[in-house]
């Protein structure tokens, strides 16, 4: 058995260990802590809970990015809370977080290759009826500003003011952001992840604050339902972002279908950072249920091609730079898509329930890149990409405990080797 594999097997075993034995519970068993607010000042702290996230996560590339390189990192970590009970509406979180690495190949994964260690989230909320407001070091869940640890080791995090009222689909909210912190650090900073990418031409930008404001309407329509949202992100001295989403949902038609349609716009604002920004992205999404488990998604997009524009048109994310695609319909795994320059993208996916613990899934993503931004670099070329997924929740004394495996290839145009990956990890929540 390999080093690496060896570490992964024994760290397995520790962590069934201890879930066996570690539960997450209230710091107090006072029946007054069952109360949605705790009716003493001093119970906010002794009905307080400590809850977190212990994992260990693998990567493995063949060809990684078409470099011509491997790379091996497995590095484990996470994140643990304290949570205090609610009084007055008042509730606060403070946490730390970290990861180390246990064993690489000659080439390191760079998210996972530094060991870390410092504070995590650290936010007070209150909550009062539908409004609620968050300051500090939290998650967020914004277009291209969203939480990117699922499946990582360390939490992806944002230090700012976040302030919501309604509920997931009718919503009112603003959002202010200062600083943010990565995955891969354990310092927030007025950075983004485009300085983390030393072939990026912003890498030297600086993202001081940003600000947005989103607005959620559902409407119920006999059997049918139409979900809507409409967005505005404002990157100081760099540009604004435009973003608007519907959802048509048909409740009691065969296969329960959902058609939705989605806008992406940005243009540069004040110091310009990013040069001229120019984007406009246009896209559909078919979503079909053919049994009761199964789901089978349809998701194109469309990426204008904008001559003298940042990357001919392509969107500028600075928080989902080689992160993440999301909310595109049509994205690769293992690559963005506004990292991919203009033109036609396409994805389907099917996913379903396997028994009672496991979900299984398989993605089918091809890219057909613009003629222009193709002659920028031979990396810039027509691609696809197969990528299967799967998780496993265990139950009973190892509740928490979750297996998840993601393993695919990209074949670009031109080059006659494939670019794989595995990201393997174990996690275990309490």
């Amino acid at each position: 058995m390999s080093n690496i594999r060896l570490k992964k097997a024994l760290l397995l075993c520790g962590i069934s260990s201890l879930c066996s034995s570690v539960f997450a519970l209230p710091l107090s068993s006072d029946d007054a802590c069952k109360a949605a607010n705790v009716s003493d000042f001093s119970q906010m702290f002794s009905c307080g809970t400590v809850e977190g996230s212990l994992r260990l996560a693998s990567y493995s590339t063949n060809n990684a990015y078409f470099s011509n390189i491997s790379q091996d990192t497995t590095t484990a970590g996470g994140y643990v809370n304290y949570k205090t009970a609610r009084y007055n509406g008042f509730q606060a979180v403070v946490g730390i977080e970290g990861q180390n690495r246990l064993s690489h190949g000659s080439h390191d994964i760079s998210e996972l290759s530094d060991g870390t260690f410092g504070i995590g989230e650290a936010y007070l909320n209150w909550t009062q009826d539908k409004f609620s407001v968050t300051v500090g070091n939290q998650k967020l869940d914004l277009p291209f500003v969203g939480d990117y640890s699922f499946y990582r080791v360390q939490p992806f995090l944002y230090q700012g003011v976040d302030m919501k009222y309604g509920d997931a689909d009718n919503f009112v909210r603003a959002t202010y952001i200062n600083k943010y912190k990565s995955y891969g650090d354990d310092n927030f900073a007025h950075r983004d992840r485009y300085n983390d990418d030393p072939y990026s031409a912003a890498k030297n930008t600086r993202l001081d604050h940003v600000a947005s404001f989103g607005l959620g309407k559902k409407f119920n329509l006999d059997d049918k339902y139409l979900k809507t949202q409409a967005w505005v992100e404002s990157y100081e001295d760099s540009f604004n972002l435009y973003y608007g989403e519907a959802n048509l949902g048909f409740n009691k038609v065969k296969w329960t279908p959902e058609v939705s349609v989605q806008a992406a716009y940005a243009n540069d604002i004040g110091d310009a950072q990013f040069g001229k920004v120019d984007s406009t992205s246009l896209g559909a999404q078919l979503k079909l249920k053919p049994t009761e488990k199964l789901t089978w998604r349809i998701g194109y997009d469309h990426v204008f091609k904008k001559n003298n524009a940042w990357g001919l048109g392509s969107l500028p994310t600075p928080y989902a730079h080689n992160t993440s695609s999301d909310p595109y319909f049509a994205q690769p795994f293992f690559t963005s898509t506004q990292d991919l320059g203009p033109g036609d993208f396409y994805t389907t996916e099917l996913s379903s329930p396997f028994g009672q613990n496991a979900f299984v899934g398989t993605r089918l993503s091809y890219v057909a890149v613009n003629d222009s931004y193709k002659k920028l670099s031979s990396l810039n070329n027509d691609m696809y990409e197969v990528m299967f997924y799967g998780f496993y929740n265990f139950t009973g004394s190892l509740k928490g405990l979750s297996l998840s495996e993601f393993v695919g290839f990209q074949k670009l145009q031109g080059d006659a080797n494939l670019f794989l990956q595995n990201r393997f990890g174990i996690t275990y929540n309490f």
